[in-house]
């Protein structure tokens, strides 16, 4: 039986001033959706209502979004999890369970949102002259992965695999198996195939948001994006490279609020009998391709944030 989580949905962030988040996220490469005085809702150009939610107030992360698989109807979750479902008052409609990981972030379970008509694509030809007419912000397609840190890893490891049916990809671990540094996993879809991770759950000195990631409509896209983003003079903190586990190509932005983003493209592709592996941290594993990640990178961990939403 597949899990019952089919994909991730939207991040939903906290900032101190939507005009100049709105401004960042666009350059970035996302499209507004629909705003208010309290909420920016964006969007990218596949069917979602929106990928993106900015709330007015402290700059972190309240929830991450997830789409239930839609053969499993959502109000079958109520006695499982001890919760009510409620309408969803935003872009979509639709209805959602709203639980909390072990780490206190708001986890929001999500069905029946409308779907949007695909916006226009952009034309790879070179022009009559010649010359490419790629220019501007990444054209993104869809949220596919969040990454954060844990005090409590094996505790929050456990709590989305056994409530959402999350499968193990990758474990890296120090030493020897079982001291785990972190731990990539992917939704179950049984023979369909996935990414190669939904969420990426590591060990640190606290709880927060590593990043939310953005997967591009092609891989140029990641090479455009970024020359406009530097043109902008946007905080760039690591890339282009491609990552070792899962062979995506990646780019990593923070927004002006200090929450990270990255453009995303390529990567591997698994379904319900795909392997688990074990990989040591250190000398003779496969790295990164590109430059070492700075510290900054890896202590990442934008803060998590109680209330917001409607």
């Amino acid at each position: 039986m597949p899990g019952i989580v089919s994909s991730v949905a939207y991040v939903r962030l906290g900032a101190p001033d939507l005009d100049v988040q709105e401004q960042f996220l666009q350059n970035f490469g996302l499209v507004r959706a629909q705003r208010d005085d309290r909420r920016l809702y964006m969007r990218g150009i596949s069917e979602a209502p929106f990928i993106h939610v900015t709330e007015l107030g402290e700059s972190g992360v309240i929830a991450v979004g997830y789409h239930v698989n839609p053969d499993v109807p959502i109000e079958s979750l109520e006695q499982r999890f001890g919760v009510k479902v409620e309408p969803i008052d935003e872009p979509g409609g639709g209805k959602r369970l709203v639980l909390h990981d072990p780490n206190g972030l708001r986890v929001e379970l999500v069905q029946g949102q409308s779907r949007l008509d695909e916006l226009s694509r952009r034309n790879p030809l070179r022009g009559s002259d010649g010359i490419s007419k790629d220019r501007g912000p990444s054209r993104i397609e869809k949220l596919v992965h969040t990454a954060y840190m844990t005090t409590r890893l094996a505790d929050t490891i456990a709590w989305y695999q056994e409530n959402f049916g999350f499968l193990p990809t990758d474990e890296l671990y120090l030493g020897e198996p079982g001291n785990t540094l972190g731990r990539f996993v992917r939704t179950d879809c049984g023979e369909d195939p996935v990414y190669h991770h939904v969420l990426f759950i590591f060990r640190g000195e606290k709880n927060g948001l590593h990043h939310a990631s953005f997967e591009v409509e092609r891989v140029d896209e990641i090479f455009t994006g970024g020359d406009h983003l530097h043109e902008l003079k946007y905080d760039h903190v690591r890339g282009i490279g491609r990552h070792a586990l899962g062979s995506q190509i990646f780019d990593y932005w923070m927004s002006p609020f200090n929450v990270m983003h990255e453009h995303w493209s390529s990567t591997e592709k698994m379904n319900v009998h795909s392997s688990f592996n074990e990989v040591k941290i250190g000398s003779g594993m496969v790295h990164d391709s590109g430059e070492a990640p700075p510290e900054r990178f890896v202590k990442q961990a934008s803060p998590i944030l109680s209330g917001g939403t409607r």
